[in-house]
């Protein structure tokens, strides 16, 4: 499978040199593009194992409020009940 990018960047690299600079040429475009695929992993990673302790951190603080369950007395006044 072809990338287009990659195409264009070969393309860009060569312009009008001989053969054997096409060779160096090549060898360097693997060397950058295995460096920008490796960074571009990394930072992938980074940003899910941000995201997940986000949504980890959300969930346990919401989930603590509702450790227990609490229970209603319907004897005591509450806020809700104003005298008329």
């Amino acid at each position: 499978m072809e990338d287009p990018i990659e195409q264009r960047l070969r393309d860009l690299m060569r312009g009008d040199q001989g053969a054997d600079s096409a060779q160096v040429d090549d060898a360097r475009m693997e060397r950058v593009l295995h460096r920008v695929h490796v960074r571009g992993g990394i930072f992938d990673l980074v940003g899910l194992f941000a995201h997940w302790g986000w949504v980890v951190s959300e969930g346990g603080a919401r989930g603590l409020r509702h450790a227990r369950p609490t229970r209603r007395d319907p004897s005591s006044p509450s806020s809700t009940d104003s005298p008329q």
